[in-house]
């Protein structure tokens, strides 16, 4: 809907910094200044007020980092004040990333309070010397233990696993799956182990990907887009909205805002420097009007990363009927004879090995 937008909160402390995770944070120090962090957080609002005021929010999701550190009181505040401020829909999609180790009864209940409708738990392995391996500060057994109590509290419960981790294989990730789908959640999110700016290995992603998709599929769960399984009906409204390229904005530092006005897209990225963030006389957005090219460029990569595909109906659009101008046809078809892209019933979507190596197959279409 033109009228929808997704929120994103960008929460940058975390107790432990991981060897292989490339999102912004910091380590928490216990000496986090919230009355500033909720100041920078109120000036983001304000400047990308002129984006949301007239829209209704349908996913609110506050991601790290780790928010499951964020104090109560706190994280109370800051979304009265969001809720306060802007429309909210019936049903709106309301999530929050924790850590196994944080998961207590008491929180889980100030959680529902609060509004919160949807806890990801990132458990990432169900193997104590994986754990071990990742330097986490819970064991598996606690793992459990966090995913049956958030589930008596929240029936959209989610959970992140890690493949591809030194010294596993392909089998033990297997029986990491079968587990994962026994357990009470509606949503598995899977990603690579890799050590930060180390390549990836295209076979053994390909082997991973069919593995799950074999597995999981047993129970209900479906491949939506390049990382995600969910039961139907539990997709992420926020995963969802980027792919699709609906609206949304992000803030906190490191966050980005995407919004199409008449038909233009239009970026907000924010700084990725926290003393900037936190100093109330900046402004830390950059903004930039995505040309033609770049927006359909955009529109291919994320498009293609679900798994529904795009349309030639959307593709038409966005490319003005012209789609010859902007897309290489004979090398779509290339894909196509080649196994990477497939084309039914109007829809252009990429087979497994596609999707893996999708930022090649898009700029090979991009004329």
């Amino acid at each position: 809907m033109k009228n929808n937008i997704c929120l994103y909160i960008h929460w940058p402390w975390c107790n432990h910094i991981c060897n292989y995770c490339d999102y912004y944070k910091f380590k928490n120090n216990n000496t986090i200044n919230y009355e500033k962090v909720f100041e920078g957080y109120l000036r983001d609002l304000k400047y990308l007020d002129n984006l949301i005021c007239d829209k209704t929010i349908i996913s609110l999701t506050i991601g790290g980092g780790s928010p499951s550190l964020i104090n109560l009181k706190f994280l109370k505040k800051l979304l009265d004040y969001v809720k306060k401020k802007y429309k909210f829909a019936k049903k709106t999609e309301v999530s929050i990333e924790v850590n196994p180790q944080d998961v207590n009864r008491k929180k889980l209940k100030e959680y529902k309070k609060i509004g919160f409708n949807r806890v990801c738990i990132g458990v990432q392995s169900f193997s104590n010397k994986e754990l071990r391996q990742l330097g986490k500060a819970y064991t598996k057994e606690q793992a459990i233990s966090s995913i049956y109590e958030t589930s008596n509290y929240f029936s959209n419960t989610c959970i992140d696993l890690i493949y591809g981790i030194p010294n596993s294989n392909i089998k033990s990730f297997e029986k990491q799956l079968y587990f994962s789908s026994r357990l009470p959640v509606k949503h598995i999110s899977t990603y690579e182990f890799n050590f930060l700016g180390e390549k990836k290995s295209f076979g053994l992603n390909l082997n991973f990907l069919k593995k799950s998709i074999e597995v999981l599929k047993k129970k209900k769960f479906f491949l939506y887009e390049i990382n995600s399984f969910s039961i139907n009906g539990y997709q992420s409204l926020y995963n969802n909205a980027i792919l699709q390229m609906k609206d949304y904005v992000g803030i906190g530092p490191s966050s980005h805002s995407r919004v199409i006005k008449n038909n233009i897209a239009i970026k907000n990225d924010n700084t990725r420097n926290l003393n900037d963030w936190l100093n109330e006389k900046k402004n830390t957005y950059s903004t930039e009007m995505l040309c033609k090219e770049k927006q359909i460029e955009e529109f291919l990569l994320l498009g293609l990363s679900r798994c529904d595909g795009i349309s030639y109906k959307e593709l038409k659009k966005i490319t003005s009927n012209n789609i010859e101008k902007y897309v290489n046809l004979k090398k779509l078809n290339f894909l196509k004879d080649n196994g990477f892209l497939l084309k039914k019933n109007g829809k252009v979507f990429l087979h497994n090995k596609g999707l893996l190596l999708i930022n090649s197959v898009i700029s090979d279409l991009l004329t």
